[in-house]
């Protein structure tokens, strides 16, 4: 897990090819001034698990990096609540990969849900 992913406090992560899961225990540490889970931290969680996703498709010297991320939040996120980010790669190209997503809370319900593109990367 990288530094960023520990300083989230993100906790359990499920890879497969071209899939990723990522969980999130929330606490007062991510909240806004309005009281529920920020946008900020919504966003992070989703850029992470769509990320990890594309990694999975990675060939040994290819990397990636965010290219374009577009994040809708659909509903307040209550802190305390462990929020799951589930994510798969809907293309891959040479160049470029286009994954989605979206967060849930325990009740099952879309808390936000993000789309974007990543710049694939040789060497």
């Amino acid at each position: 897990m990288d530094s960023f992913a520990k300083l989230l406090g993100l906790d359990e992560f499920d890879l497969g090819d071209g899939t990723a899961t990522v969980r999130l225990p929330t606490g007062p540490q991510h909240a806004n001034m309005g009281g529920i889970v920020h946008g900020g931290a919504l966003s992070a969680l989703l850029d992470f698990a769509l990320g990890a996703a594309v990694v999975t498709t990675l060939q040994e010297g290819e990397w990636c990096a965010t290219q374009s991320f577009t994040t809708d939040f659909l509903r307040p996120a209550d802190p305390g609540e462990a929020l799951v980010a589930r994510a798969r790669v809907d293309r891959r190209g040479k160049l470029a990969a286009f994954p989605s997503g979206e967060v849930v809370n325990a009740r099952g319900d879309v808390v936000a849900r993000a789309t974007g593109v990543w710049a694939i990367r040789k060497g």
